[in-house]
C-alpha cells in the first residue's frame, strides 16, 4: 500500500471514529433529556444535554447539521417509551414534530454560525421558537424547561415570566458551555526519552489541545518550526 493511500486511508477512518462518536453522543443527548424530563431528581443533566446538538451546529453544515438535529429528535421521541420517559404523546403527529422541529432549528442555527459565528444568545432566542413549535407533542412546561421539575429555576423564573424564558435559560448556558469547553486548554504530562539518562523520564510537555468536543471534526494540523 503506498504512503498515500495509507494516509486517504487513515483519514478516512478518522472521519468515521468521529462521525459514530457525535451519533452516539447525540444519542445520549436524547436519552439524557427524556430521564431529566421524566424524573426531577435529575433536573440538572437539562443543563448539559444539548451540547452535542449545540456542537453539531457549530462544526456541521446546514444540511448535516439538520441531519442531526432530527436524529436528536427522533432519539427523543423513543425515548419517552423507556423509563417512563417524557409526556409525549405516542402518535405520529408527535414523531413528526420532533424530528423536523429540532432539524430545522440546528439547520438554521448551522447557517446562522457561518454567517455571523457561534453565538450562545441567538442559539437561545432561536430555542424559543422550538418550545412553540413542540407544544403539539402534548408535554406541560415544554421541553427544556420541563427538565426542571419542579425545582426553584421553574417555580421562581417560570411563576414570574413563564415558562418560555427557563427554556431560554437553560438553552443559553448550554450553549455558553460549549463555547467555553471548546476553548479549554490543558498541559499534559508525556513521557520523553531523555539524552543521557539512565531510563526513559517523565517530563511535563505543555500542548495546546482543544476539548475533545472541539476536535470531533477538525483534524490536527502540524505546525510550523519554531523561528
Amino acid at each position: 500500500m503506498s504512503v498515500t493511500r495509507r494516509v486517504k486511508t487513515l483519514a478516512l477512518s478518522g472521519r468515521t471514529a468521529r462521525a459514530a462518536a457525535l451519533t452516539l453522543s447525540l444519542a445520549a443527548s436524547a436519552y439524557l433529556m427524556g430521564v431529566a424530563i421524566a424524573s426531577p431528581a435529575y433536573w440538572w443533566l437539562g443543563w448539559v444535554t444539548l451540547l452535542p446538538l449545540f456542537y453539531s451546529i457549530r462544526v456541521l453544515s446546514p444540511g448535516l447539521a439538520f441531519c442531526a438535529g432530527s436524529f436528536w429528535g427522533c432519539c427523543l421521541f423513543f425515548a419517552s417509551f423507556l423509563d417512563g420517559g417524557p409526556r409525549i404523546a405516542p402518535n405520529l403527529l408527535s414523531l413528526a414534530f420532533l424530528t423536523l422541529t429540532p432539524g430545522l432549528y440546528a439547520s438554521f442555527g448551522a447557517g446562522l454560525t457561518r454567517q455571523v459565528g457561534f453565538s450562545p444568545y441567538l442559539l437561545a432566542l432561536g430555542w424559543v421558537w422550538v418550545e412553540f413549535a413542540l407544544r403539539p407533542v402534548g408535554l406541560r412546561y415544554g421541553l427544556l424547561a420541563g427538565t426542571q421539575g419542579n425545582g426553584a429555576v421553574l417555580g421562581v423564573i417560570g411563576s414570574f415570566t413563564g415558562y418560555v424564558l427557563v427554556a431560554f435559560l437553560v438553552a443559553y448556558v448550554n450553549a455558553t458551555l460549549l463555547s467555553v469547553l471548546s476553548q479549554v486548554r490543558v498541559t499534559v504530562a508525556q513521557p520523553r526519552l531523555v539524552t543521557g539518562a539512565s531510563g526513559p523520564q517523565r517530563r511535563v510537555i505543555p500542548l495546546d489541545l482543544p476539548s475533545y468536543l472541539s476536535r470531533l471534526f477538525h483534524p490536527a494540523q502540524p505546525r510550523a518550526p519554531p523561528a
